[in-house]
């Protein structure tokens, strides 16, 4: 399954995997950088921990994206699937995906060592990465009171 259908809303999986990332205009002989965020932690209401990092990943190779196929990159978080707390409605899950530029060598500061409340507009700003190339996000809920 490729992720997301942006006009899907999806349901809790406890069994939900890291998503296929599919970005056909990448270059083979590029390196890309994907960021999944949660802007709706812990809740749309009180989003006093906006921006959730649940996955962040870098040195990805640009022909794993054209196909679609389980991303090798350096994981500089790891993948934590979507789990918003039960009665918090919809969250968002964005994904960003940036070039990277050669040569550098992207890392988290320790005071970013939490994924709450994570400024992805310093990181960005950091290794002046730009406009992301594509963006995308899907919805889901826990439906548990």
């Amino acid at each position: 399954m490729y992720i997301p259908n942006c006009s899907d809303f999806n349901s809790l999986s406890k069994v939900w995997g890291p998503p296929l990332v599919k970005y056909p205009l990448a270059l083979p002989g590029l390196k890309y950088i994907l960021i999944m965020v949660d802007p709706d932690a812990p809740s749309k209401d009180d989003p006093k921990y906006r921006m959730w990092r649940h996955w962040l990943v870098t040195e990805i190779p640009g022909l794993q994206l054209i196909g679609g196929k389980e991303l090798s990159g350096i994981d500089l978080t790891e993948y934590r699937r979507p789990t918003p707390p039960p009665g918090t409605g919809y969250h968002r899950y964005q994904f960003l995906l940036f070039n990277q530029p050669p040569g550098a060598s992207l890392y988290l500061h320790p005071e970013e060592s939490t994924r709450a409340s994570w400024d992805v507009d310093v990181f960005i700003e950091r290794f002046q990465l730009g406009h992301p190339l594509a963006t995308t996000q899907f919805m889901v809920k826990n439906d548990l009171q």
